[in-house]
């Protein structure tokens, strides 16, 4: 009742303020997502294909490997004008790990209500949304995307999303689906704490696009609005039950913005999460990361003219019970690379992290790891 309720109040607002400001505009709501790929190719009238690849080279005191990261093949057909068809396949580390990522259909009643159905890229924050490798600068992801929002994050669902044109400058959008949500196995049972306590792994319990190990749905959505072009702020929440007697609830609320001037680009995300152990016992974590970049040295190499190359640090931190003292990890990331063009990148990185144990106030020592990648769409 309380899921239903809250979903008919939020469209109801949502259709109400669209009515009052719907104007025709292009300008996609979620940069970088998924109407705002480069499809390189196309077949017939409305069928296009792309992808993208990446190769990653990582160095620490104890390892030295290559490892060819991703491969991702997208199919986009616009069966008609208001129908669409839009999938990404997921080979990782060179096939061993295969999987269907996104395969949604479409049906766009008008801009601010897009019926959606399918493997759904859930809008927990925004890097879960834009979180291919050629679109980021970084070799790797920030903590905080990987362990409390677990990018790759799909999930099966469905719901509406749309895009309302306030002005000529800005721009608010929207996505609110209901979905199978997480699992138990965000409670990792194997390595209960001596105290008793059980860790929280986000990550481990991703679920199944098949079928839902309960009977309550989980409601996941996000509002972002951007007053003016490189302005973006954004504020999302995934709440529902995990346990497969649907007695627990796990909740998780995020928090991001982008803000870009010229050359100068700043992004952030954070991220809290509160998990139900028992009725009066909840995990809370939270995490965030901060990530300045720097655009220079605009068509310097002969030969590519469109070429630049970018600066970037990043501070990550993640903390994964936020109720004990320790169990943080703190990262510090500096990066550049180098695009011969928008679409492709070749990218340095070398990373410092810190882990405070479990009850612990002393910090291990740091551990360095210097990265290499190359990606690019096609």
């Amino acid at each position: 009742m309380y899921t239903r309720t809250l979903l008919l109040t939020l469209l109801s607002l949502l259709v109400f303020t669209a009515i009052a400001f719907a104007q025709d505009n292009s300008r996609p709501s979620v940069p970088g997502g998924m109407y705002d790929k480069p499809y390189l190719k196309k077949f017939g009238q409305g069928t296009a294909i792309g992808g993208y690849v990446d190769m990653e080279w990582e160095i620490t005191e104890n390892k030295n490997t290559f490892d060819q990261h991703r491969l991702i093949p997208f199919i986009f057909s616009e069966i008609t004008p208001r129908i669409h068809f839009a999938t990404e396949l997921e080979f990782e580390h060179g096939g061993e790990e295969i999987k269907v990522e996104y395969a949604a259909l479409d049906i766009q009643f008008t801009n601010w209500l897009v019926y959606r159905g399918g493997i759904l890229l859930s809008p927990l924050g925004k890097f879960n949304l834009v979180h291919d490798s050629p679109w980021n600068d970084f070799v790797t992801r920030p903590l905080v995307d990987r362990y409390l929002i677990p990018t790759t994050l799909s999930e099966a669902g469905m719901g509406f999303h749309g895009t309302i044109y306030p002005n000529e400058m800005s721009v608010l959008g929207y996505e609110l689906y209901l979905v199978n949500g997480f699992n138990s196995g965000i409670l990792d049972m194997s390595n209960v704490r001596p105290d008793g306590s059980i860790p929280v792994n986000i990550r481990n319990g991703r679920g199944s696009p098949e079928t839902d190990n309960n009977t309550a749905k989980s409601l996941v959505g996000r509002i972002v609005y951007s007053p003016a072009l490189g302005v973006e702020i954004g504020t999302s929440i995934h709440t529902g039950k995990y346990d497969s007697d649907s007695n627990k609830r796990l909740t998780i609320g995020a928090v991001d913005a982008t803000l870009q001037r010229g050359r100068f680009e700043l992004l952030g995300e954070a991220a809290i999460s509160s998990t139900e152990i028992t009725g009066n016992t909840h995990t809370n974590q939270v995490g965030f990361y901060v990530q300045p970049n720097y655009h220079f040295g605009f068509g310097v190499v002969p030969g590519f003219p469109e070429s630049k190359f970018t600066g970037m640090l990043r501070l990550g931190y993640l903390d994964y019970n936020s109720s004990v003292t320790g169990d943080q990890t703190l990262r510090y990331s500096a990066g550049l690379n180098w695009r011969p063009v928008e679409d492709a990148a070749m990218k340095f990185e070398y990373q410092v992290e810190q882990h405070t144990p479990y009850q612990s106030t002393d910090a291990n020592e740091s551990v360095g790891t210097f990265f290499f990648g190359m990606t690019s769409y096609f």
